[in-house]
């Protein structure tokens, strides 16, 4: 069984293709918990890594109930020198998520993955010896970026993000063209995060949001999105 990192949290997600990026903001800074923002808008970019038989993927579609996700995130452009590049593991148990998250020394991402630049990455940052040994047997599996609001309830119980302008490309090796997005999804995520004890809080400020309650992984919506290209 996997265990949570020591900062276990719910997520609640939500999905519209129905509504411009404008109109969801507006509806959240009316919602009454009072959401402002906390961080300007920015750009999220994230290469995901799998195992060659994709079983985080499947982990997902399967519902099992324990599962983890591996990618690097970074701001801004997604290409050129990555300064700050931070590998995320993400765990997931039953209805509670959890993240860790180690920093990695820079990166180039100029049109292509380098599988011999993630591995020296690894072995150069200050991981755990099991997690740096996990990381050898996994690979790129696809890239993603978006647009994300950031905001905060007024009692600064809740966190809420809004991501829109979702594009994926598949991670390819070295050799291979260079990366390719797709055109950008009319889907906005709408994330609502919370500590464990603030479940107890959380039902008004869910019933408030007026987007459909979903089921929404990035990682399993970008690999169905390139499969069906």
């Amino acid at each position: 069984m996997t265990s949570l990192p020591s900062n276990p949290r719910y997520e609640r997600k939500f999905v519209t293709d129905r509504l411009a990026l404008s109109e969801v903001l507006a509806f959240v800074r009316r919602h009454p918990a009072g959401f402002r923002e906390t961080y300007p808008a920015r750009s999220v970019n994230n290469l995901y890594l799998d195992s060659p038989e994709f079983r985080d993927y499947h982990d997902h579609i399967n519902g099992v109930a324990h599962r983890t996700k591996t990618r690097l995130r970074w701001y801004g452009a997604w290409s050129g020198r990555i300064a700050t590049p931070t590998l995320e593991h993400k765990v997931k148990c039953g209805l509670v998520s959890g993240k860790r998250s180690h920093r990695l020394p820079p990166l180039s991402m100029n049109g292509h993955v380098s599988r011999s630049d993630l591995e020296a990455a690894f072995d150069s940052a200050n991981l755990p010896e099991l997690a740096r040994f996990a990381l050898h047997h996994l690979q790129p599996s696809l890239l993603n970026r978006y647009q994300r609001h950031y905001f905060q309830s007024a009692d600064g119980r809740f966190r809420l993000t809004v991501d829109s302008g979702l594009q994926f490309a598949a991670a390819r090796p070295i050799q291979s063209p260079g990366v390719s997005f797709c055109p950008p999804a009319a889907l906005v995520v709408i994330e609502l995060k919370f500590g464990l004890a603030q479940a107890e809080y959380a039902a008004p400020v869910t019933n408030a949001l007026p987007f459909r309650l979903a089921r929404c992984s990035k990682y399993v919506l970008g690999i169905n999105t390139l499969a069906a290209r």
